[in-house]
């Protein structure tokens, strides 16, 4: 692949709810992200604290997560993934051992699942490719 931004083309190809994704560093730091039309807003600070969020996961849902300038409820977590929700937009997060990958998708929640196994399939890639 010729860069991160290819990763990107193949998260939005796995869904078409999905409108923005990003691919970050687990310190918060920006590897790729939409851009244009649908540009991946989230700002700098915004990332350092999501991207902390996972150091202590099981806390997320009574706090809630922030992307983008919109608070997101957060009804469940696992080991690796945060899910966030609000209204007829929401989120998948999943983390591998050095990037965080990050889904923004509209819809209801019948299209949130292919959101999330495509989430899924990309973080297990990286991890699998060392990242």
């Amino acid at each position: 692949m010729a860069g991160w931004d290819d990763y990107i083309n193949i998260l939005l190809q796995k869904s078409s709810a999905i409108k923005r994704a990003a691919i970050i560093g687990t310190d918060g730091s920006i590897w790729a992200r939409t851009n244009d039309g649908g540009a991946f807003r989230a700002t700098d600070a915004e990332l350092k604290k999501f991207a902390a969020l996972f150091a202590n996961i099981k806390s997320v849902p009574g706090t809630g997560a922030d992307l983008e300038g919109v608070h997101y409820i957060v009804p469940r977590v696992e080991e690796k993934l945060i899910f966030g929700k609000k209204e007829q937009t929401g989120f998948f997060a999943a983390k591998t051992n050095q990037a965080i990958v990050i889904a923004m998708y509209e819809g209801d929640n019948a299209q949130s699942a292919a959101v999330r196994a495509g989430v899924e399939y990309l973080a297990s890639y990286l991890e699998s490719a060392g990242y």
